[in-house]
């Protein structure tokens, strides 16, 4: 069997792949971090990190282990094992997997016997056997499971997570035969501290379009049930907190202005996709995606009734938006549902601004939101909303502004501030 130069090869150096090479290679292994985008691979080997887990220090310590960077396929010859992280968007509502196709395609016209491929984007169940192993064989001639292994394993990165980081996470694995399992959770072990084996690849692959799916889904009833409390006048903070005192059968969630990252709005739309192809909708999964996607639409609502009582002009009037990434203490603001306020929020021709240490422009639809660099200027508002919890928000006195506060992440307590 081929002696190889590398121990791994890292395809995709996004917020999965890019932490997986890091850590690799803290853990003594050799790596190969592969990127069709050269800007992005010019700017890892001068330890410009675009990924916010990963410091440009941790960054440039992993180059000075080895870390290697490159644009250039022929490498993939020489890693032992070769990971596909790459993007997984969704295009026209349909899975895009044409980044999947064609790493795989630079894996197959680089494939040697003795190789160990290993998806980790997320997808429907079924594309490893169906989508990448075609790939691979036809290409390269050799066979699955006896010139190469071939496997899944889902990702489970959950960013800006100051507890479950990628070691201390509980790693799923799973091979298209035996032997391929083997030899990946051989792999992993050597880097991750616990390796759960599944019996198959679709298996792996379902594993994590269960885990986001089950938030949907929650997430949808706790916002339900927000809406409908609002409607008999109760407290849903104060029921959401009540019942979760109950040490057995009940997990808490809370309510929000919708859901945002890339995998909580995208993951349950690759389960849906692939129940219709066998003609049987998920209808409850739908549903929550539904009632999550017209989050946003209730906050503006919210505004609105929360102005009228106040005998404030929405036309014309200023917002501000406190945070507009998708969660708390990250800059990300992949599908956050703060995208779809300001734009329903500016069809009112209201003017918005933002305020979010983590993020430093924001363009919506066009038009670039304009950013306040301080938070001293907040009694200049006609209307201030709390989208996302920061930790550095807990230092604002709310009590001495003046100016209508709408929270709807329920986090923050004051007589001035109304919740959703």
């Amino acid at each position: 069997m081929k002696k190889f130069e590398f121990d791994l090869a890292v395809l995709g150096l996004g917020y999965v792949g890019l932490p997986l090479a890091v850590e690799a290679t803290n853990s003594k292994l050799k790596v190969m971090g592969f990127d069709v985008n050269a800007n992005l691979v010019a700017n890892l080997s001068n330890f410009k990190s675009h990924v916010e887990d990963i410091s440009n220090q941790q960054l440039e310590h992993a180059v000075a282990s080895g870390l290697l960077f490159s644009t250039k396929s022929e490498v993939l010859s020489e890693c032992k094992h070769l990971v596909i992280s790459v993007p997984t968007p969704l295009t026209d509502y349909q899975p895009d997997l044409s980044f999947v196709e064609n790493a795989s395609r630079d894996i197959a016209n680089n494939l040697q016997s003795g190789h160990i491929v290993i998806l980790e984007s997320t997808t429907y169940p079924g594309t490893t056997l169906e989508v990448v192993k075609p790939i691979l064989e036809s290409i390269s001639g050799l066979t699955a499971g006896i010139d190469f292994f071939l496997g899944y394993s889902p990702e489970r990165i959950d960013p800006g997570n100051q507890v479950w980081k990628f070691k201390n996470t509980p790693k799923i694995v799973s091979g298209i035969n035996q032997e391929s399992t083997n030899a990946i959770a051989s792999f992993y072990k050597s880097i991750i501290n616990e390796v759960v084996e599944v019996s198959g690849t679709r298996e792996a692959e379902m594993v994590k379009l269960l885990e986001n799916t089950y938030r949907q889904v929650n997430i949808a009833l706790i916002n339900e049930l927000a809406i409908l409390c609002k409607m008999l006048d109760i407290d849903i903070w104060e029921v959401v907190d009540a019942a979760k005192t109950k040490p057995f059968g009940f997990q808490s969630f809370r309510p929000g202005p919708g859901v945002g990252g890339h995998c909580i709005p995208i993951d349950p739309k690759y389960l849906s996709f692939k129940t219709r192809q066998i003609g049987h909708p998920v209808r409850f999964v739908e549903l929550a995606q539904e009632i999550n996607n017209s989050m946003p639409h209730y906050v503006v609502t919210r505004i609105t009734e929360i102005m009228n009582k106040n005998a404030v002009l929405m036309k014309n009037s200023n917002v501000l938006l406190l945070g507009v990434a998708y969660k708390k203490d990250i800059g990300d603001t992949r599908e956050s549902p703060a995208l779809d306020i300001i734009e329903e929020l500016v069809a009112k021709e209201v003017s918005i601004s933002y305020y979010d240490p983590f993020v430093e422009s924001l363009v919506v639809n066009g038009l670039s939101i304009k950013k306040e660099n301080e938070i001293n200027n907040l009694q200049n508002y006609d209307l201030i909303l709390i989208h996302t919890a920061h930790s550095e928000f807990s230092s604002i006195e709310f009590d001495k502004i003046n100016c209508l506060i709408f929270d709807t992440t329920g986090t923050f307590r004051s007589k001035n501030i109304e919740k959703i």
